[in-house]
């Protein structure tokens, strides 16, 4: 490994945001039919709230349940009926699935007005929910073997709604299959479209450089909120809370919000990192511009933290490839970091959709073959403490065959332009041999500034 002096190349902004097309919604939707087929399954209930948006939204094209709680109620030759609370009743007309909509005030916001009142379980009875259906719940998490006794029977949804469910259906007909969505080898929503690919691409474009902007802006006495505050913003929501923070007690907290009262002073670690849906954007170093300011605790920092670090992210992007083995992606990082002295305790890299995390395939104990599709983070986080504190090289990028790639292209082309010139910078620049299934979403993939107030020196392999 060395540090080298070099510009990273012009990667041209996205023009548009690409949009879900109703063709688009159609297929999602054909692809849950056969699996309630498959299963047996006579209706799903997808459930939905401020922060358990996705599947929700995955499958309307864009409702989310904003203040609300909203349920999506979906049955063989039937039109989905979205079960909305006083506030979603207008909203509802965002998604882009036909379907009907049912008020349930009790899903509105507490003290709101409840004039129409009606239990939940008579607008279940009239999407044709009985004593013989079979109900697929799906809510944020399903559970694994030894997380629960019943994992099948145990739900992360609000437990009236369970209660409600089970007044029509024998509860021995209702299964969480939160996993037909979720689950990191075979779930809906972890094999990407080239469609869905092009709008994580231009999240991802637009991230990075956002996030370029605020390391540049980086100097001693800057506030966190300050830093935070060149962000462009283009109204794009947030899939995860912003983080900008400076020095070891922040920056250890990981996940801590910006504020105003923390200044930035020479030599002090910083944390930044953003997220949009689709995409996020992260890094962790120090607030110094050479060698010299490191200063005694930390003067091998480079040799023995950062460089073990970079060929530990090189050798998990360069094990990445359509039917790879995801465990041999986690034990390509984790041979290298896996002693404590790094301070690894996540996984090396997860899944990434509408929210910040979807799931990984990448844990000790799981060894799947990896999809044509599949979007990834490479989040490596090594956080020891002091005196080196942390280092976190964190973007977006997707796995994908040539079959996928052919489309992205036919349909695409400067987004597959883009893509080519993130691939060459992390060949030729940073010395990472990606397969050409790598597709890098973000313009500062994989780069490792070892001087955050100086971003002409990067780290790459010899």
């Amino acid at each position: 490994m060395q540090i080298k002096k070099a510009a990273l190349p012009q990667v041209p902004p996205a023009e548009e945001i690409p949009q879900t097309s109703l063709d688009e919604l159609e297929q999602r939707y054909r692809r849950l039919m056969t699996r309630m087929d498959q299963e047996c399954f006579s209706h799903v209930v997808i459930y939905g709230d401020r922060e358990h948006f996705a599947n929700l939204s995955y499958m309307t094209g864009g409702y989310d349940s904003r203040f609300e709680e909203t349920l999506l109620v979906i049955a063989k030759d039937q039109t989905p009926v979205l079960i909305v609370g006083n506030e979603g009743t207008s909203y509802s007309g965002i998604s882009r699935l036909i379907h009907t909509t049912e008020l349930f005030q009790t899903f509105s916001l507490q003290g709101q007005t409840r004039d129409k009142k009606t239990r939940l379980h008579t607008l279940l009875r009239r999407c044709g929910l009985d004593s013989s259906a079979r109900i697929g719940v799906v809510g944020m998490k399903y559970f694994e073997p030894e997380e629960a006794e019943e994992p099948q029977q145990t739900y992360d949804i609000p437990h009236y709604i369970v209660e409600e469910l089970a007044e029509l259906a024998p509860r021995s007909n209702l299964r969480n299959v939160t996993e037909w969505f979720t689950h990191p080898h075979d779930g809906l929503r972890t094999m990407l479209s080239e469609h869905e690919i092009a709008l994580s691409e231009y999240m991802g474009g637009y991230l990075s450089e956002e996030v370029r902007t605020v390391l540049r802006s980086l100097r001693p006495g800057v506030t966190e909120t300050e830093a935070a505050s060149v962000f462009r913003h283009r109204g794009l929501p947030f899939s995860a809370h912003p983080v900008v923070s400076f020095g070891d007690e922040a920056v250890l907290l990981g996940l801590s919000s910006p504020d105003p009262s923390h200044v930035l002073r020479q030599g002090d670690p910083v944390n930044v990192a953003f997220g949009v849906r689709g995409a996020n954007v992260a890094r962790t170093g120090l607030a110094v511009s050479s060698r010299q300011e490191l200063g005694q605790a930390r003067s091998s920092i480079v040799e023995d933290f950062y460089f073990p670090y970079f060929e530990a992210m090189k050798a998990w992007y360069e094990s990445l490839a359509v039917g790879r083995s995801s465990h041999e992606v986690y034990t390509a990082a984790i041979k290298v970091l896996g002693d404590s002295r790094f301070g690894v305790t996540l996984n090396p890299g997860h899944q990434i959709h509408l929210e910040e995390w979807i799931n990984t395939p990448f844990r000790s104990d799981f060894d799947f073959p990896i999809r044509s599709g599949t979007a990834l983070q490479c989040d490596i986080i090594a956080f020891p403490g002091g005196p080196y504190v942390g280092v976190h090289v964190e973007d977006s990028l997707v796995v994908a065959g040539p079959d996928l790639t052919k489309r992205l292209t036919a349909t695409y082309p400067r987004v597959m332009s883009r893509i080519r010139l993130r691939q060459d910078m992390m060949r030729k620049l940073l010395g990472i041999s990606v397969s050409d299934d790598v597709l890098p979403l973000s313009n500062i993939q994989a780069v490792l500034h070892p001087f955050l107030l100086d971003m002409d020196y990067l780290i790459a392999a010899k």
